[in-house]
């Protein structure tokens, strides 16, 4: 086996895939070969398994969640120039990139930066460790990083994520600030992090997976739309809803005093 497939791992368990950067002796940096093949194989595995209702993302090791691209493979492109490589190569990185609809939860246990950013700005919640912080260094090494900005510049305040970007390697956040900006949803402590995660996915994989999905949907979704055209969407999904199962599950078994059965 290739050292390489180790680079990143997969876990089931209660309801629940853990996804693990695992190169910490890189900083947990993307290859090449982790962003073209690993991970969208990784998220469409959890995707496609009916028995998986949430996903945890993280890096392996405390020091850093994920640096970004790996520098040696960054300057190995521009040699090869990939300006006209194909866009499927390129965006396949986050679960968004890759339409997955299940949950995810993002929990950064170290250094976050560049590519790293978008795994945070595309989960659907985001916790940090304490001592977890953030950069942007695109512009410091002669690079575009707009994937992540440009998610963020929906709810995240302008001036901040302007001078964040600009300034590059320069400007580092730490957890607090990312909490107060909306990066991330909850600090917690280092050795807390990873029983946190779960203990989220957990909750939400209790609920109507159905439910949780279309919800999901609809919030995602509404970030394109004007608040109009929002709303009329959301009540078309919701009018598909009400004729699920668990629409009628829900309010019966909570009259019942039961767990509800869920569908799927």
């Amino acid at each position: 086996m290739d050292a390489s497939d180790n680079d990143i791992l997969l876990e089931k368990s209660d309801g629940i895939a853990t996804i693990t950067l695992n190169r910490p002796h890189r900083l947990n940096a993307l290859t090449p070969r982790m962003w073209r093949e690993q991970l969208p194989q990784m998220w469409q595995e959890a995707e496609n398994d009916p028995a998986v209702r949430a996903i945890v993302f993280t890096g392996a090791g405390e020091r850093a969640f994920c640096s970004g691209a790996d520098v040696q493979a960054l300057s190995t492109l521009a040699q090869s120039d990939q300006r006209n490589a194909p866009r499927d190569q390129v965006l396949l990185i986050s679960a968004r990139h890759n339409k997955v609809s299940k949950p995810v939860i993002t929990a950064v246990n170290g250094m976050c930066a560049g590519g790293g950013l978008m795994f945070v700005a595309d989960s659907d919640i985001a916790i940090a460790a304490e001592h977890a912080t953030f950069l942007n260094p695109a512009v410091s090494i002669g690079q575009l990083a707009f994937v992540a900005p440009t998610t963020w510049s929906r709810w995240v305040p302008f001036p901040a994520l302007m001078r964040m970007t600009l300034m590059g390697s320069r400007e580092r956040l730490d957890a607090r600030r990312a909490l107060e900006l909306g990066i991330v949803t909850e600090v917690v402590a280092g050795a807390a992090l990873a029983a946190r995660a779960r203990e989220i996915a957990g909750m939400i994989a209790s609920n109507s997976p159905a439910a949780v999905r279309a919800n999901k949907r609809i919030l995602w979704e509404s970030l394109e739309r004007s608040l109009t055209d929002a709303h009329k969407f959301a009540e078309q999904i919701g009018a598909e809803f009400r004729g699920h199962p668990d629409s009628v599950e829900g309010p019966k078994a909570f009259i019942e005093k039961r767990a509800p059965k869920w569908k799927d």
